[in-house]
């Protein structure tokens, strides 16, 4: 029984979506203003693999994630790079898709951007006057926190010393110092002339942060939904607004669980560009790999913090590549074993279900990945101990379908089995077994060389010759 940890109460609650077998999520996406650190995308990460657990659990999921395309961010920084607001976030968003493909992250069902969703907002906004819990200032309109009494439910902050009836137009503040805040914005006369307003009943105006994912996660879902998941830096003011802005419009619980992760830090300290410790994806994908990135990221259950360091990827990149070379030997056994059959073979099977069970209590316990990957490298221990002996091709096939289950709800191995090894290195690999099989070790061990130096490596097996691609160091 799935039990996931709820911001709101501070406790694992036992699962229960409004609908049956159906999860609606709403996932807090990226603010394009610039190239994603690898801290945005554990959060990125974390969402996905929330994804794939519930549908490894059977559930039918839908996912929508926003992009923020317009705050006080994407218009100070367009601006500074001379370029139109909707051409540099294009750019940005664009990046961010890269980086989703480096992790093998699954798309959302839907990406709505801010940018088109403003009349929903001001819809809201309009509402939300209506009920006395905004108003109009200068052009711009307000939240009245001091009008919804449960203002604070979501991040425990102490809020005696709020100053009634303060606005506050920056979308980021002082969580021990709240204010009104901004639903929608009244241009400048600066983003006016950039072409940066919507008309509204209040004159020309740009949204708020806040308000945009309440209309986005409302448009997409209804007053209510399942999920709502987000890094901890947004628990104030973002999610507490939200909250305010839903559950003011509509009198109903807008979000049922409410699912934050920890912060990326790098060797002990936070990323920041002043220390010099801030990395883009591409940065570590490229010296690592994006499955051992993705792996990293899963290998420190989601509500702690990550400590990101050299020794520590080296470390996840050592555990992934023996929990794929595992795979590759089943892969390689699979396609070469015979039909011999031993009975004895059999007692390895008794061992699987239980380690399937043992792999689902994990991923249930509010999706314990690091659990879930110790319970795997024994599965990998119990492949390897067969793959010494046995020759049971129903063993073998029982243990990769296993292998293959554990793998996809992590989503990783996506391409082993799928490696074309190229006509010049398999051509070098006939001619080293003829050299072998005349004893001519001399010849044969030149031919090894050569094929190493194209970047592959051949392994003598029981079953034959084995190839594959090196790893780089």
């Amino acid at each position: 029984m799935l039990q996931v940890y709820n911001t709101l109460t501070r406790t694992k609650e036992i699962f229960k979506p409004v609908k049956e077998g159906e999860v609606s999520i709403y996932a807090c996406g990226p603010t394009v203003y610039n190239m994603p650190h690898i801290g945005n995308y554990r959060t990125f990460l974390m969402t996905d693999n929330i994804v794939r657990t519930l549908e490894y659990l059977g559930y039918k999921v839908k996912l929508v994630m926003n992009i923020t395309d317009i705050d006080d961010k994407t218009i100070r920084d367009s601006k500074e790079a001379g370029m139109s607001l909707k051409d540099f976030t294009d750019k940005y968003t664009a990046e961010f898709f890269k980086g989703l493909d480096m992790l093998n992250i699954k798309r959302a069902s839907a990406y709505p951007r801010a940018t088109e969703n403003v009349d929903g907002m001001i819809e809201l906004a309009r509402k939300l006057i209506e009920k006395g819990l905004a108003y109009e200032k200068g052009g711009s309109v307000y939240y009245r926190i001091s009008g919804f009494p449960d203002y604070g439910k979501l991040s425990k902050l102490d809020f005696d010393n709020i100053i009634i009836g303060a606005s506050v137009d920056v979308d980021e503040y002082d969580k021990d110092n709240p204010r009104d805040f901004a639903l929608l914005k009244a241009s400048t006369p600066e983003e006016i002339e950039r072409g940066i307003y919507y008309e509204s009943p209040w004159g020309k105006i740009r949204p708020g942060w806040h308000i945009e994912c309440s209309v986005m996660a409302m448009n997409s879902f209804g007053p209510t939904l399942d999920m709502h998941i987000g890094g901890v830096d947004l628990i104030f003011p973002h999610h507490e607004n939200e909250i305010a802005q839903s559950e003011g419009a509509t009198g109903k619980p807008f979000v049922c669980n409410w699912v934050h992760g920890e912060h990326l830090i790098v060797e002990g300290e936070k990323m920041s560009k002043s220390r010099g410790n801030v990395f883009t994806l591409p940065e570590i994908v490229e010296k690592y790999g994006g499955e051992v990135v993705r792996f990293m990221f899963l290998s420190v259950h989601y509500r702690k913090k990550l400590d990101y360091s050299g020794a520590f990827a080296e470390n996840a990149k050592n555990n992934y590549l023996k929990l794929k070379e595992t795979l590759d030997n089943l892969e390689f056994a699979l396609k070469n074993v015979e039909d011999e059959s031993n009975p004895g073979d059999l007692e390895t099977l008794k061992s699987l279900p239980e380690l399937e069970i043992q792999f689902r209590e994990a991923l249930e316990d509010d999706f314990n990945t690091p659990k879930a990957i110790t319970i795997f490298r024994e599965l990998s221990r119990t492949s390897n101990v067969y793959l010494e002996t046995g020759r049971n091709r129903q063993v073998l096939e029982q243990i990769h379908s296993l292998y293959k289950q554990f793998s996809d709800a992590f989503g990783i191995f996506a391409q082993v089995g799928k490696e074309e090894i190229p006509e010049e290195v398999a051509s070098l690999v006939e001619e080293r077994e003829a050299a072998r099989k005349k004893k001519d070790w001399a010849n044969s061990d030149v031919i090894r060389e050569n094929i190493k130096s194209l970047g592959y490596i051949v392994q003598d097996t029981k079953e034959g010759p084995k190839v594959k691609k090196a790893e780089e160091s």
